[in-house]
Order: structure tokens, then C-alpha cells, then sequence
């Protein structure tokens, strides 16, 4: 997290770092939760993530941040999970349910624009951040024939990420081929800061899972939303 304190209310970004991949899993969902309280040179706050592995491979994260300021100062922040997709190969996989929406372009300026497309695909750089992003998105890979499906709640916004060559030649910590087996997709909250005043309580929730690639967002559930999560709501109280 990333603190700084504008007309006295303070602000941070927070980042998580998840790499997604399949995982079998035929036993009963497997939990465990992170607490973290840390006070910054501006902020006092408490983080708790809890994690769980469902019996279908799903994994379902739930992120908890609360201002703990004495001083009786809310702050702000912008949150992201930022989540690594194994796929096949970048030019023949598709992103849908951000069709229509508006978008931040990060290689632009931020410059907003309209969605055109019916479903994002990758032929070059690509850094947007989608504003006003339903609950559920798909990941579709033809050649896995296989789709994951992004379920979030509270957390408005999406990233879609790929370096392509050029800059993933130029970052130490990226092979030079590297983009072409991966994407970013981001739940995200990050247009619109959100702000806590002391005592108040936000909460993230994300659900990633794979289904048969003959499923698109369209066809998903549209009553599995990511409240309906199998993890209990009061476990992480």
C-alpha cells in the first residue's frame, strides 16, 4: 500500500499479486485467512484476506480493509487484485462482458473511450482499465477449450493487461515470449477512490474459476453472483 494524504484524507493504492491456474480439487473447501494491521507514517488501518479453495477448484478471495485512525481521519484508496491468466497463446483468446463500456487507456493518458468490439482480443499492447464492469467476466481460450469466468463484487472496475514484445523484451523480470502465454485481468477499484472514515469497513470479494470453453458471459449463471459465494459471509467477521 501506497500512502499520501490529500486535504486530510489520506490515500493508498493496494495491489495483490495472484498467478491463476487449474487446480483438481475433489475434497471439501479449504480456507485460511491473513490478518494484517500496520499504521503508515499517515494511516492506521487493518487488512484481513481470506482465502478458499472450493471443491471444483474454484478460488474464492475475500479482502477486508478497516480505518483504525485515532486521530479521527478517513482516507482514501484504490484497490486491484491483480490476477495472471495461464493461457494458450495470446492472439486466440477472447475477454467478454466489457463490450460497450467505457474504458481508460493507460497508453494514452487515461484518454476515455468506448468499447467497440464485442469481445477484446489482442493484437498489440494492450493497458485499459473498464469502468462500470459486471459481475462476471470470461477468459475464453480456444485452443485449452476452456474459459475462466472473473466473478467480483465491490470492486467496480476491470484491468486488461498485455505488455506484448516490445515491453516485455524491455522488463528484467518478464521473458522476452512470456506474453504470449498470458493476460491480466484485474478486479478492480480504482475511477473511484473509496474512502473510510474511522471505524467504517470495506470489503472486495473475488471468485476465479474454469469451465468448458463453450460457455461465454452470456451463457453464466446470472444468479451466481459472487455474494452467493460458497464462503460463509460471517467466517471472516
Amino acid at each position: 500500500m501506497i500512502f499520501q494524504e490529500t486535504e486530510g484524507i489520506y490515500f493508498c493504492s493496494v495491489l495483490l499479486f495472484i498467478v491463476f491456474v487449474v487446480i483438481e480439487a475433489n475434497h471439501s473447501c479449504q480456507c485460511f485467512q491473513i490478518d494484517q494491521s500496520d499504521e503508515f507514517l499517515y494511516c492506521s488501518f487493518e487488512y484481513r484476506l481470506r482465502i478458499a479453495l472450493g471443491p471444483g477448484g474454484d478460488l474464492m478471495l475475500t479482502s477486508r480493509i478497516r480505518n483504525t485512525n485515532a486521530d479521527g481521519k478517513s482516507f482514501s484508496f484504490t484497490f486491484a487484485y491483480h490476477t495472471y491468466f495461464s493461457i494458450s497463446d495470446i492472439s486466440e483468446i477472447r475477454v467478454e462482458g466489457l463490450e460497450t463500456l467505457d474504458y481508460l487507456d493507460n497508453l494514452q493518458d487515461r484518454a476515455r473511450f468506448t468499447e467497440q468490439g464485442d469481445a477484446i482480443v489482442f493484437e498489440s499492447e494492450l493497458d485499459r482499465i473498464y469502468l462500470g464492469t459486471p459481475s462476471k467476466i470470461a477468459i475464453i481460450d480456444h485452443e485449452k477449450k476452456r474459459t475462466f469466468v472473473v466473478r467480483k463484487g465491490g470492486l467496480p472496475d476491470a484491468v486488461v493487461w498485455n505488455p506484448w514484445d516490445k515491453k516485455a523484451k524491455a522488463m528484467a523480470d518478464f521473458g522476452d515470449d512470456e506474453y504470449k502465454r498470458m493476460v491480466c485481468v484485474e478486479a478492480a477499484a480504482i475511477e473511484k477512490q473509496v474512502t473510510l472514515k474511522p471505524g467504517e469497513e470495506w470489503t472486495g470479494k473475488l471468485e476465479l474459476s474454469a469451465v468448458p470453453s463453450s460457455y461465454y458471459s452470456g451463457q453464466l449463471d446470472p444468479d451466481r453472483v459472487i455474494q452467493d459465494s460458497t464462503v460463509p459471509e460471517d467466517s471472516i467477521s
